[in-house]
């Protein structure tokens, strides 16, 4: 298989996933996450604002706000650039041309080695970390040079060991996947 018919794949099962199956994975992922090393050690964490197909992403900005940590989410730069800005309930979003909600305040950037935390968004993944993305490589160059923890969130579907045979030289595997397993 290759990168774009994994995509189609893991998209097709992502929009056929019951509410049901869905919420009890996102409650699993969730208690998994804040009961870890990596969320305990985190002051600051980067995450996505997730469409409604994803893992819930809402969830773990609540409880990182609850306990007083800072979140930051990206903005899809030129050049395939991925920056991370401050997001707080004040945060103006506007929709970006991939359909994902980015700050629109963009005035200060959050350096990279002020996030503890990365928790990188895909829909394939390895077991050895290496992931099918949505598509641009704007994580991989991200992360290139990131002195941080990473992390990934995912159902049990989107564990595809045909993922490993597909990664390419500039791939950067995930430190940690949580996958769901109910």
């Amino acid at each position: 298989m290759d990168k774009e018919s994994i995509r189609k794949q893991i998209k097709e099962k992502l929009g056929q996933l019951s509410p049901e199956l869905r919420e009890a994975y996102n409650e699993e992922l969730l208690h998994s996450l804040k009961n870890s090393a990596e969320w305990h050690s985190a002051h600051s964490i980067a995450i996505t604002l997730s469409s409604a197909s994803e893992v819930n992403t809402e969830a773990v900005i609540q409880a990182a706000w609850s306990e007083g940590k800072d979140v930051v989410i990206p903005y899809s730069g030129k050049k395939r650039t991925l920056s991370f800005y401050s997001y707080t309930k004040e945060t103006e979003l506007e929709r970006s041309a991939f359909g994902i909600l980015e700050p629109k305040n963009r005035c200060q950037e959050v350096p990279k080695e002020h996030i503890d935390l990365v928790v990188v968004p895909g829909l394939a993944y390895s077991e050895d970390g290496y992931r099918v993305g949505f598509g641009g490589g704007y994580y991989d160059r991200y992360l290139a040079d990131y002195p941080g923890k990473t992390i990934s969130l995912l159902y049990p579907f989107q564990l595809q060991p045909s993922v490993a045979q597909i990664k390419e030289s500039f791939d950067i595997p995930i430190q940690k996947l949580f996958i769901a397993t109910k």
